[in-house]
């Protein structure tokens, strides 16, 4: 099961940086409405991670991220093995949203608890009318610490 999640988060960054890279992710292709809740969902599930509230960060997650974990523990276990700077983060810093071929993409800078710097870049699709969260790769940025 790490394995896939590895390759899902490889494969999130590789759309990713391709997408950005060739200006394929357009902000303006995402009305403020749908940015704000691409923020919110990320804030609300980023504090569901601090409070240790599995079920409620387990509930931004898409149905292809829930269908990987038998319950929201091991999705809580997951989380902390491989995304701990999203546990208590000390500053997250919003881009803007921007649109791709393969749905919304939301990159976010991350300052963890110890000060080093990440990027995530989130992506979502909406499910029932409600937008959620498909992947989300994380990425040390080198030699930065705050």
């Amino acid at each position: 099961m790490r394995d896939g999640l590895k390759s899902a988060a490889m494969m999130v960054a590789l759309v990713a940086s391709i997408s950005l890279a060739s200006g394929q992710a357009r902000a303006a292709d995402l009305d403020a409405a749908t940015q704000a809740t691409l923020r919110s969902i990320i804030t609300q599930q980023i504090d569901a991670f601090g409070r240790d509230d599995a079920e409620a960060a387990e509930s931004f997650a898409a149905p292809g991220i829930r269908s990987k974990f038998p319950n929201a523990k091991d999705f809580n276990a997951m989380v902390h093995q491989s995304y701990a700077p999203l546990i208590h983060p000390r500053s997250t810093h919003f881009d803007e949203a921007g649109q791709t071929a393969l749905g919304p993409l939301q990159k976010v800078t991350i300052v963890d608890a110890d000060g080093g710097v990440w990027t995530a870049v989130y992506t979502f699709e909406q499910v029932d009318g409600m937008w959620r969260i498909t992947g989300c790769a994380l990425v040390k940025e080198q030699g930065t610490t705050i």
